[in-house]
């Protein structure tokens, strides 16, 4: 009966530690520890900064060899035109209808910022659009402090 809970004790014990390494593992992997498992920590800071922007919010984004593709939602109370947009790797008009009313996302596409291999890591900086307020200001800009960044596709 003595020998039993001395087993008894050095199970527990070992329990108690997986328990301790499982929760470790999954706290370093929201915090953007563990590469690919919770995504880029630089991303995830991108998205949520360019998110938060006025009046032109980047809510989702692409880079391809054929092109930049935003999700931008306006959250202005007037209509915009996106007009174009420059970055550090070059510049491009919009080739889509650039129209946004408030409160509505749309696809816009830029198809002369480009990348040249897919699977290839990209940072893009000095981000401005370019857009007019419909029936108001024409040429207005929008740029940002953050890059876009993330894997070629």
């Amino acid at each position: 009966m003595f020998g039993k809970k001395k087993g008894q004790a050095t199970i527990e014990y070992l329990v108690l530690l997986a328990v301790a390494i499982i929760i470790a593992l999954v706290i370093f992997a929201f915090m953007g520890w563990i590469p690919g498992f919770a995504g880029s920590l630089k991303e995830r800071q991108v998205k949520l900064y360019w998110a938060s922007q006025f009046p032109l919010q980047i809510r989702e984004y692409k880079l391809t060899t054929t092109g930049l593709t935003l999700q931008l939602q306006n959250v202005a109370d007037y209509e915009i035109a996106i007009t174009g947009m420059n970055t550090s790797i070059g510049s491009s008009t919009n080739s889509s209808d650039g129209k946004i009313l408030p409160g509505q996302s749309k696809i816009v596409t830029f198809s002369g910022i480009t990348c040249s291999t897919s699977g290839d890591p990209y940072e893009l900086s000095d981000i401005s659009i370019n857009y007019d307020i419909v029936n108001g200001i024409q040429g207005m800009k929008e740029t940002g402090d953050r890059p876009l960044v993330g894997t070629c596709q």
